[in-house]
């Protein structure tokens, strides 16, 4: 019986509890809060929260380009006009039909005054990539419920623009005039 060879079974248990041990460890810097899964879904959503972000100041610059192009030639331009303001809004919503980053959904909406002056374009991106509190450890800590909403102000002189990126969508009353009907524009990608 001595030359038998084979596996005690203390060798065995020992080796089944290391095992475990390792599996624990693992599981554990996979999940948690602070895991890889874990921190890979929040890189992505910062990801998808910060395109979001840039698309929406490439549209922004687009429509300063156009404001001053216009400008250049006619001194009177007034971009808060009817005609001219559709215009910057049909520009903002091809300039974020060209971008459907992650499933993005862009929503365009021109925003009026109760005398029908335009007085910013409305932008909101949908998108499932962006989770709640993304960028909650950043100073501005804007929580999100899966969008992010920014604004392209027009200035009442209808000369300039400015922007302003993660708005709350609550806190703008969309007015809109009866003679325009295509004034809420969804971008699909």
């Amino acid at each position: 019986m001595k030359n038998q060879k084979g596996i005690t079974l203390i060798a065995l248990v020992i080796t089944i509890i290391v095992l475990l041990i390792l599996a624990g460890i693992a599981i554990a810097m996979l999940t948690g809060d602070n895991g890889i899964i874990t921190n890979a879904q929040k890189a992505r959503s910062n990801t998808a929260y910060r395109e979001a972000d840039e698309q929406m100041r490439l549209a922004y610059m687009a429509v300063r380009t156009e404001i001053a192009a216009h400008l250049a030639n006619d001194t009177s331009y007034d971009a808060t006009s009817n005609t001219n303001s559709q215009a910057l809004e049909t520009l903002v919503t091809k300039d974020l039909k060209g971008f459907a980053g992650n499933g993005s959904e862009w929503t365009v909406t021109l925003e009026k005054d109760s005398t029908g002056k335009a007085t910013g374009i409305f932008m909101k991106c949908k998108s499932a990539s962006i989770l709640i509190g993304t960028e909650s450890e950043s100073p501005l800590a804007p929580t999100t419920d899966g969008q992010v909403c920014g604004i392209i102000d027009l200035a009442s002189s209808g000369r300039t623009a400015s922007y302003r990126f993660d708005v709350d969508e609550s806190s703008h009353e969309l007015t809109t005039t009866p003679d325009t009907d295509d004034t809420n524009t969804t971008v699909q990608p």
